[in-house]
């Protein structure tokens, strides 16, 4: 075999044996059913970050990993589908992230984190700041269950920058609270996002 037949069945066995990646996050096809949505928009940039109380001290951890894409009919509608990888969250400490990966976010098996979009409620308008209620499905650790976030909309130069927050328990979604140094960090965990949503350029 020459030398470029070789390097091409090299190229060839490295990309059948590469890391697959991820499913494209997408809204459930029962989200459309007698609506109509005439706007895509993606998600263009993202970070999420949580906050872990472990009593004698806060730590958090946060990615910029966000992907995902939205549905809408003006600001009175949507649907969407938004993803984090997992292993992407970052506490700025390594062991400490591989105990969260491996022992309690178990990343090998749930290596996404995703929230669906299925509408918006209680719309209200001031000062060019829009407040609304995100209502969805997060799935989390192999747990799904239903969420409502409140949330600001504001309109900028790259397009719709969506704010909010909520408070989360490990306990909900069969997480093990760690501990560090006999200390056992608290259930609740607040957890606080920015995402921009708008059009591929």
């Amino acid at each position: 075999m020459t030398g470029p037949r070789i390097a091409s069945f090299c190229l060839v066995l490295l990309l059948s044996i590469r890391v697959q990646p991820l499913a494209a996050c997408e809204i459930p096809l029962g989200l459309f059913i007698d609506r109509f949505f005439p706007q895509m928009r993606m998600i263009l940039e993202g970070e999420v970050v949580f906050v872990a109380d472990a009593r004698l001290h806060d730590f958090e951890g946060q990615t910029t990993a966000v992907s995902g894409v939205v549905m809408t009919k003006g600001l009175q509608d949507a649907v969407g589908c938004v993803a984090i990888q997992a292993k992407a969250l970052d506490t700025g400490i390594g062991r400490r992230n591989r105990l969260m990966w491996e022992d309690y976010l178990e990343v090998g098996k749930f290596p996404e984190i995703r929230f669906i979009l299925t509408g918006l409620a209680d719309l209200r308008k001031d000062a060019g700041v829009v407040g609304v209620i995100l209502e969805g499905e997060i799935a989390l650790h192999g747990v799904t269950k239903d969420l409502r976030i409140p949330a600001t909309l504001i309109l900028g130069d790259r397009g719709l920058e969506v704010k909010g927050k909520t408070t989360l328990k490990m306990s909900d979604y069969a997480i093990e609270r760690p501990s560090f140094l006999f200390i056992t960090v608290k259930d609740e965990v607040d957890v606080r996002f920015r995402v921009v949503v708008g059009e591929t350029e």
